[in-house]
């Protein structure tokens, strides 16, 4: 551990008796509840309460595919999709199928385990829908075990289906002589795909398990009454929850401990389940409720409690002056960011000189502003699908590439991939944004302490090239805070940025795309290409990997997974230090804890009454002295980019 700064001023510490005390932690009520993480099969009701969310969708495959891996239906060609419902307690199903079709009127036949169902194609479709066909399912038709779902169509009307490469569960088939016989292996217009069909089922029924996990629990940092810690260990722990488990449910509690602020393979425990006290000695723990139905109704739980006895040796004697450093918000879902050791990332800077675009910037902000307009500078004619017609991948190198040539489509999707690729290359984190009928992208801004909405791609007049954000009384708006003002009619002080944009869109026009939003959970394509979805805006969306903002649960398109209504999920914190303060055997020596959530992280540095800045490691020892005493601590990243600030003040 290091003694920071490393000279001590000789006070020592008093003696005194230890002290046992109860400590307690309650997640109770909204507010509390929603600081923990949650899958998205369990909602966070108004009223306070866990619940599983009565639908369970199954899909064998994520359509991460192209609008050309197609299989078409029709006279002898029929296809069949099996689906194995474990456990049937469901009131209602919906099959869902991305279809495509070319006449209008053209009806489609669904055998359900040999009942047929009859669906005819309307030419006139909701956006949402579009491809995405509904198809009601009596339950009854429905059985336990394996079911199977053949689809026949009239010879020429132009019926087709999706295919997603795999070779595994093996659940979709192929007939070419009217289903007597059944080919597994060869899907597609040419036999080329082993794979699985683009339907759902959807059964409206419980899941069987759904997860609630607290953040992590300061265990001695209880049995304090300030911001600094006593010193102080755990002596047991015990894990608790209120609530009811009706026939058919049941709550199950997990906990895991360890040495760190934030969870680490290296000094935590595994997930145990809880079986009675526990005799343990971390500092940190979390809990973990574990929803279980066996899908005919939810347990709900009220509250989730963590206790415990902690011996304290020495209570703090010295006064918090002043706290200026924010606690990190977490997302329930893992981020993969782009990491400053890829080499394409190294190509894509130097070969379009993206530190020249940002040289002589004045600030992180403005130099967003410039990446913004250099990215839709790439493209004369952009929405035209080029020489060889082709929509190119998630990857700024191949998109740029295509786009110098003017061989390919460069729409919003690949205008936002680029200035996102880009951000990411350069140490400022961003992602994908996607809406209605367009793809922008989100920055994460130190300066304004936040995510920030940029459309990059909105503007097709090549004779402008706008480039815009949105902002309130001079803060600019995430999507959720642009979604919420569209939501609630909620327009007074929002501008358009720069306001030259407001001379060409109307405001409220640009705001309605915002009325269903998802963000793409990484931005490392350059590394991995992934399949995804590999010509996105192609087509309706299909793939089931980005994450949905619903502002109520059940506000959903059942034919996708991944949804929350949790703020954390969309607006999780970046580049922030968090710390912890704990008195040692001296009055004056304190103990500082550091964690951050930070991409590419490279060191801590901290300064002591303003001074030099020094690097740190996330453990140290602070030297008080008499009167005020300043500590200000923060993170770098692997590009040299400082975060915000953290700053406390503690008087002897």
């Amino acid at each position: 551990m290091k003694r920071w700064p490393p000279v001590s001023n000789g006070l020592t510490a008093k003696g005194g008796t230890n002290m046992v005390k109860k400590v307690r932690r309650s997640f109770r009520g909204f507010g509390e509840l929603d600081e923990g993480t949650r899958e998205g099969n369990i909602a966070l009701g108004k009223d306070g309460v866990l619940r599983l969310i009565r639908w369970v969708l199954l899909a064998d495959e994520r359509g991460c595919c192209t609008n050309r891996d197609t299989e078409r239906i029709g006279g002898r060609v029929i296809a069949r999709k099996d689906f194995w419902i474990g456990n049937l307690k469901a009131s209602s199903a919906k099959l869902f199928a991305y279809l495509l079709c070319e006449g209008s009127g053209a009806v489609l036949t669904v055998e359900v385990n040999g009942h047929p169902l009859t669906h005819r194609w309307r030419k006139e479709r909701p956006y949402w829908e579009d491809a995405w066909t509904t198809i009601e399912v009596p339950v009854k038709y429905l059985r336990q075990g394996l079911n199977t779902f053949v689809f026949r169509g009239e010879e020429g009307d132009g019926w087709k289906l999706l295919v997603e490469p795999s070779v595994h569960p093996n659940r979709s088939a192929k007939s070419v002589d009217g289903g007597r016989t059944w080919d597994y292996d060869h899907l597609g217009e040419n036999g080329s795909n082993d794979g699985e069909y683009l339907v759902r089922l959807g059964l409206e029924m419980y899941p069987e398990e759904g997860a609630w996990t607290s953040p992590v629990v300061d265990v001695p940092g209880l049995s304090g009454e300030g911001r600094i810690r006593p010193k102080a260990r755990t002596r047991s722990l015990s894990f608790g929850w209120e609530g009811e488990a009706s026939d058919g449910t049941e709550v199950v509690l997990l906990w895991r401990g360890g040495e760190t602020p934030s969870y680490r393979p290296d000094s935590w425990s595994p997930w145990e389940e809880v079986k009675g006290p526990v005799e343990a000695e971390y500092p940190f723990v979390q809990a973990r409720a574990l929803l279980r139905s066996d899908g005919s109704a939810t347990p709900e739980v009220r509250e989730v409690r963590v206790e415990g006895e902690v011996e304290v040796e020495r209570e703090a004697k010295v006064r918090v002056a002043s706290w200026d450093a924010p606690k990190i918000v977490r997302s329930s879902y893992p981020f993969s960011y782009l990491s400053y050791e890829e080499p394409r990332a190294a190509i894509l800077r130097e070969r379009y000189g993206l530190e020249k675009v940002v040289e002589g910037t004045g600030s992180e902000w403005e130099a967003l502003m410039r990446l913004r307009d250099w990215a839709r500078r790439q493209w004369e004619d952009g929405w035209d699908t080029g020489t060889i017609k082709f929509c190119p991948p998630w990857d700024a190198l191949v998109i740029l590439e295509l786009a110098s040539r003017k061989l390919a489509l460069g729409m919003c999707t690949h205008y936002a991939t680029v200035f996102v690729h880009a951000c990411a290359s350069l140490g400022f984190p961003a992602r994908i944004l996607i809406m209605r009928s367009h793809c922008i992208a989100e920055v994460w801004s130190n300066d304004h302490g936040k995510w920030v909405a940029m459309d990059v791609g909105g503007d097709s007049d090549d004779s402008t090239k706008y480039t815009y954000h949105f902002e309130r009384n001079g803060t600019p708006l995430s999507a959720l805070e642009a979604h919420r003002a569209w939501v609630n009619r909620d327009l007074e002080g929002i501008r358009m940025i720069p306001e030259a944009v407001e001379s060409k869109f109307k405001l409220e026009d640009r705001l309605k795309l915002f009325e269903r939003f998802c963000i793409h959970l990484r931005n490392d394509q350059l590394t991995s290409l992934g399949r995804d979805e590999p010509e996105h805006g192609f087509g309706s969306y299909h793939y089931d990997g980005y994450l949905w903002w619903e502002d109520e649960p059940g506000e959903r398109l059942p034919w996708f997974s991944l949804w929350s209504s949790r703020e954390a999920d969309f607006h999780w914190t970046l580049y922030q230090t968090e710390v912890y303060l704990s008195i040692t055997e001296e009055d004056t020596v304190l103990r500082v804890l550091l964690d951050t959530e930070t991409p590419n992280f490279w060191k801590y540095e901290a300064r002591r009454d303003e001074g030099r800045w020094e690097e740190v490691s996330e453990e140290l020892m602070w030297c008080l002295h008499s009167g005020e005493n300043i500590l200000e601590v923060r993170v770098l990243d692997r590009f040299g980019r400082a975060g915000r600030t953290s700053r406390m003040v503690v008087e002897v």
